[in-house]
């Protein structure tokens, strides 16, 4: 598998007996009163209430839409095809060396997906999950995970996609190098500087049929020919 899965609680839950129906109907009239007094609060506050449910409609939007580890491995294989038909001429540097290191990682075992409630990232273990290493299995060597993510961090999953991937792949088919020995003005085109409809109508103007133009003949270059007798 790409991501290692994690092992289970060491002991099981075992439920606490709960006796008569006492306790279960006092809990039925907390649970209704609590929800009468909430309507009669958005009933008060209707701005306020609508703001709550828009903010926990999103939440729980975002929740949902947080992208898994599969969806990550399939992006990753499509952005590794997606430049595998590209020439070595015309394929991004850094698009193709940002792949070839995600596809390193994950021969390796190293990659980890970790689920944030809103959003999920995807970092680089040290040692793969495996490893009989002293210094992966002693947890006195390891060091905190949090000192060292933003330097193994790899991508950030939020809304359905990944984003470092696909701000990578953006431009993949734009070789950075060819234009090296261009201005700093010139190394960046602005889409407004591209000009494809006036680029379009001057492609078409030549396969117009071409008239040749005669000046009119002036009068005055007539009777300086021909001056009068």
């Amino acid at each position: 598998p790409l991501f290692p899965s994690r092992g289970g609680l060491g002991g099981s839950l075992t439920p606490v007996p709960v006796g008569g129906g006492r306790w279960w109907r006092a809990l039925a009239q907390d649970y209704s009163s609590a929800a009468l007094e909430t309507a009669r609060g958005a009933r008060a506050r209707p701005v306020a209430a609508g703001a709550w449910l828009v903010a926990l409609g999103g939440a729980g939007v975002a929740v949902a839409a947080v992208p898994d580890p599969q969806s990550f491995e399939a992006a990753l294989l499509e952005a590794a095809g997606t430049l595998l038909l590209l020439s070595p001429g015309t394929r991004s540097p850094s698009a193709d060396g940002h792949v070839q290191r995600l596809l390193r990682r994950r021969a390796r075992g190293r990659l980890r997906y970790r689920h944030l409630l809103f959003l999920a990232v995807v970092y680089e273990a040290p040692h793969p999950p495996h490893a009989a290493l002293y210094a992966a299995r002693c947890p006195f060597l390891r060091p905190p995970p949090w000192r060292d993510l933003p330097a193994r961090l790899l991508d950030v999953g939020f809304g359905g996609r990944w984003w470092v991937l696909g701000s990578r792949l953006r431009d993949c088919d734009v070789n950075e190098e060819e234009f090296e020995g261009l201005p700093p003005a010139l190394r960046r085109l602005d889409p407004r500087n591209l000009r494809s409809h006036r680029n379009e109508e001057l492609f078409l103007e030549k396969f117009r049929p071409s008239t040749p133009r005669v000046a009119p003949r002036s009068h005055k270059r007539d009777r300086a020919a021909h001056p009068a007798r």
